[in-house]
C-alpha cells in the first residue's frame, strides 16, 4: 500500500506543469511584441516621425540629425538608470560566467538565470534588444533617399507635418585644417630621438640593478619601481605602433596650415567626412577600452591580485582594444564611403554624446543612484 502511494506521488510530480516565473513570461511576451512591431516597420515609422517632427520645427536637416541623437540619449536615461541599479548584480553574474570554463556551462548558467526570472538578467536582455532596435532604426532613416525622392507619406504618423521639398539645411559645415606644406626630419635625427627615448626607459632599470642590494628595503624606492614597471607594461605593447606613427609624423611635419569650413552635403558621400568619422570611431573605441580595462585593473588590484600581474593583463587587453579600434575605424571608413553623410553625422553625434556623458548624463545618474537603496545581489 505504501509503495502504491509513493508511485502515485512520483506520477503526480512528473505530470506537474512547471510554469515560467512572471518576469520571464513577461520578457517573452514583450520580446514577441517588440519583434513583431519592429519587423512590421513600426520602429522605423516612429523614428521617421520623430525626425521629421524635429525638421518641421528646425527647418534644417543637419540640426534635426543632431537633435535626434540627443533626444534618444535623453529618452533612454531611465534604462541607463535601471542598468546602473543592477550594475552590482550584473558584475557578480559576469564573475560567475568567467569562473566557468566552457561555453556550454556559461549557456546553461545564463538560461537558468532567465528561467528563474532573475530581474537583472531579464532587464539586461530587454535593454540590449531595445538599444539595438533603436540604433538600427535611427541609422536606417539616413540610409534611404528621402532627399531627392519624395518621402512615402505612409512612413509618417498622420499628425506629423509632411516635409516640403526641396529639403533645406542639407549642408553641414565643420571646421577643418588643410596642410599646405610639410617638412621631413633627417633619418639620423629620428634615430637619435628614438635612441634618447630608449635610454630614458633603460637607464632606470640599469640603476635599479646597481642599487637594489642596498635600497631594496626602501618603501619609497619600491613604490617608484612598481609605478615604473606599470608604465613599461602599459606602453610596451604599443611601442611598435608608436614607432611607426612617430616616423610618419616626423617625416611629414606640417609647416603651413590653412583653416577653412568644410561643407559636407548630407545627401551625398564625402571622403573627408568619412576620414573624420573613422578617426573619431578609432579614438572612441580606444577610449572605451582604456576606461573599461583601467577600472578592471584597479578592481583586481584592490581585490588582492599582484599589481604586476594585473598590469600585464591590462596590457594584453589594451592590445586587443587597440586592434578593435583599428578594425572599427577602418570599417567605419570603408562602410561610410558608400552612403550619404547624414548617417555619418548621426554616428559622430552619438560618439560625442558618449564622450561627454561622464560629465553630463552620468553625473546626473550617479547622483540619483546614490540617493536610492542598492539592488539585491544575484543569488
Amino acid at each position: 500500500m505504501a509503495s502504491h502511494d509513493s508511485l502515485q506521488k512520483v506520477r503526480k510530480i512528473d505530470n506537474t506543469r512547471k510554469w515560467l516565473p512572471i518576469l520571464t513570461t513577461f520578457l517573452v511576451i514583450i520580446l514577441f511584441v517588440i519583434f513583431y512591431w519592429f519587423f512590421r516597420g513600426g520602429s522605423f515609422r516612429l523614428y521617421a516621425s520623430i525626425f521629421f517632427t524635429l525638421y518641421h520645427f528646425t527647418g534644417q536637416i543637419w540640426i534635426s540629425v543632431i537633435l535626434m541623437g540627443l533626444l534618444q540619449s535623453i529618452i533612454f536615461l531611465p534604462l541607463r538608470f535601471i542598468s546602473l541599479k543592477f550594475s552590482t548584480s550584473l558584475k557578480s553574474f559576469e564573475e560567475e560566467l568567467d569562473n566557468l570554463k566552457t561555453d556550454s556551462e556559461q549557456y546553461i548558467l545564463f538560461t537558468s538565470k532567465v528561467k528563474e526570472g532573475n530581474p537583472a538578467i531579464i532587464f539586461y536582455i530587454l535593454n540590449f534588444v531595445l538599444n539595438t532596435i533603436a540604433f538600427v532604426s535611427a541609422g536606417r532613416i539616413f540610409l534611404i533617399d528621402f532627399y531627392s525622392k519624395s518621402l512615402d507619406p505612409k512612413l509618417l504618423y498622420s499628425f506629423v507635418p509632411y516635409p516640403k521639398y526641396p529639403l533645406t539645411g542639407t549642408d553641414f559645415n565643420f571646421p577643418f585644417f588643410q596642410i599646405e606644406n610639410t617638412t621631413a626630419l633627417p633619418w639620423t635625427t629620428i634615430a637619435s630621438v628614438w635612441l634618447i627615448i630608449t635610454l630614458v626607459f633603460a637607464v632606470p632599470r640599469i640603476l635599479w640593478r646597481l642599487v637594489k642590494p642596498i635600497l631594496w628595503k626602501s618603501k619609497k624606492i619600491l613604490s617608484a619601481r612598481i609605478n615604473y614597471n606599470r608604465l613599461l607594461l602599459s606602453t610596451g605593447g604599443f611601442s611598435l605602433s608608436f614607432l611607426v606613427i612617430s616616423i610618419f609624423i616626423l617625416r611629414n611635419i606640417p609647416t603651413d596650415l590653412s583653416f577653412y569650413w568644410l561643407i559636407a552635403d548630407l545627401t551625398r558621400q564625402n571622403t573627408t567626412f568619412n576620414f573624420v568619422t573613422a578617426v573619431g570611431t578609432f579614438f572612441v573605441t580606444l577610449h572605451a577600452g582604456y576606461m573599461g580595462n583601467s577600472l578592471a585593473s584597479k578592481n583586481a588590484i584592490d581585490s588582492g591580485i599582484d599589481p604586476l600581474k594585473a598590469q600585464s593583463i591590462f596590457r594584453l587587453k589594451m592590445r586587443q582594444s587597440f586592434k578593435n579600434a583599428l578594425i572599427l575605424g577602418a570599417g567605419a571608413f570603408f562602410i561610410t564611403n558608400q552612403i550619404p553623410c547624414a548617417f555619418e553625422l548621426s554616428v559622430v553625434t552619438y560618439e560625442v554624446i558618449y564622450l561627454i556623458s561622464p560629465y553630463t548624463f552620468d553625473r546626473f545618474l550617479h547622483h540619483a543612484h546614490q540617493s536610492t537603496v542598492p539592488t539585491t545581489q544575484i543569488s
